[in-house]
């Protein structure tokens, strides 16, 4: 019962969130953001920066936050998309603002998917970045996620399966390749002029091998 109130919580927590990005006319479900570059392409585009060095491009991105680190006048995050691509975010109260700043601070959870607008750069630790001038939630997270695969039972990997792909990299990797190999046969029966046809799957009686 406690874990069911925790979740309860964080739920109400993340709906007043999403309730307070209304309230200041920022819709956290937008229908469509200026992404210009994905955060793969940012990366291969980017790789031979040295560090501390600025490229002076400006790129829009998007991504789930799947880590945040909030503290002073500097922020950290990280996004990941669908490729399994990552990039960190930098977002500092001198390039937003500190009202922009503390706004990102209060609203933005793990598990939320953001968008942010801002130069690609290599920071002093020598990680490739986004140094944000803006951002705005793309779609709101009103649960929490799990942020390691070792907090999902067996259980919940098979009823939640939306939280196994979210967490466990496996889980993904399995499903992308299940779908290149639909896809491969499908392209490869089209080609040699078969044609798909659906045909009735389940039964009132059992078929087995006979069916």
């Amino acid at each position: 019962m406690d874990s069911i109130s925790a979740t309860s919580g964080q739920v109400e927590v993340r709906r007043a969130k999403r309730n307070a990005l209304f309230q200041m006319g920022s819709n956290p479900y937008p229908v469509t953001v200026p992404r210009t570059h994905s955060l793969r392409q940012i990366r291969d585009q980017n790789s031979t920066l040295e560090v501390d060095e600025h490229s002076g491009e400006y790129v829009g991105a998007t991504g789930r936050v799947i880590f945040l680190r909030n503290s002073g006048k500097l922020c950290f995050a990280a996004l990941r998309e669908g490729s399994e691509a990552e990039l960190q975010i930098m977002l500092s109260a001198l390039e937003l603002g500190a009202e922009s700043l503390s706004q990102w601070k209060g609203l933005v959870d793990v598990g939320d998917h953001v968008f942010v607008e801002g130069e690609v750069i290599m920071s002093r630790r020598g990680e490739l970045s986004v140094l944000a001038r803006s951002w705005r939630v793309t779609a709101k997270a009103l649960r929490p996620i799990p942020t390691k695969a070792r907090g999902l039972s067996d259980e919940n990997r098979v009823r939640q399966r939306y939280l196994d792909l979210i967490v466990r990299p496996e889980s993904r990797q399995v499903a992308r390749t299940r779908a290149w190999v639909i896809r491969t046969l499908r392209d490869m029966f089209h080609e040699r002029d078969f044609m798909e046809l659906e045909t009735p799957m389940l039964q009132h009686l059992h078929g087995g091998a006979a069916a």
